[in-house]
């Protein structure tokens, strides 16, 4: 036989009150609270990385109607993701964390992050737009 536990033998029906108990012990602790309490400096490292890759989008295509259309198109899209990200984010007056003003660490769900490795999480793939965007740019400069 494959399991030495026979699990049908060891299940047996809960109470509400013990299953409460159970699902309570269990669960994770949460932080106090969540929001983008990022520095003033990664939201614009963020931003400008997105900026220079839809620059060198338009720089790559040179302005032709539809390829200019698809990437206006993608802006928009990128400018309600990061506007409703604000927005959220302001809804309720949060307090500035100790991670915002330079001097913590950021509290996440796994433990506590330094500013170091939050950047490098957060402004990777941003960063990496940038320069995939200024290298189609140049690209299509050599070829064209």
């Amino acid at each position: 036989m494959r399991y030495e536990r026979n699990i049908a033998a060891d299940a047996r029906i809960v109470s509400p009150g013990e299953l409460a108990q159970i699902v309570d012990a269990a669960a994770p602790v949460l932080p106090e609270h969540s929001d983008f309490e990022l520095p003033a400096w990664m939201w614009g490292t963020m931003l400008g990385g997105y900026a220079v890759f839809f620059a060198g989008l338009i720089s790559a295509t040179a302005g032709e109607g539809k390829a200019a259309f698809a990437i206006v198109i993608s802006i928009f899209y990128t400018a309600m993701f990061f506007g409703t990200a604000r927005i959220l984010a302001n809804l309720d007056g949060r307090r500035v964390g100790a991670f915002t003003r330079g001097g913590g660490d950021l509290k996440t769900w796994t433990g506590p992050m330094s500013m170091g490795s939050v950047a490098g999480q957060i402004l990777a793939i941003p960063l990496l737009l940038g320069f995939f965007g200024i290298a189609i740019a140049i690209i299509t400069a050599i070829v064209r």
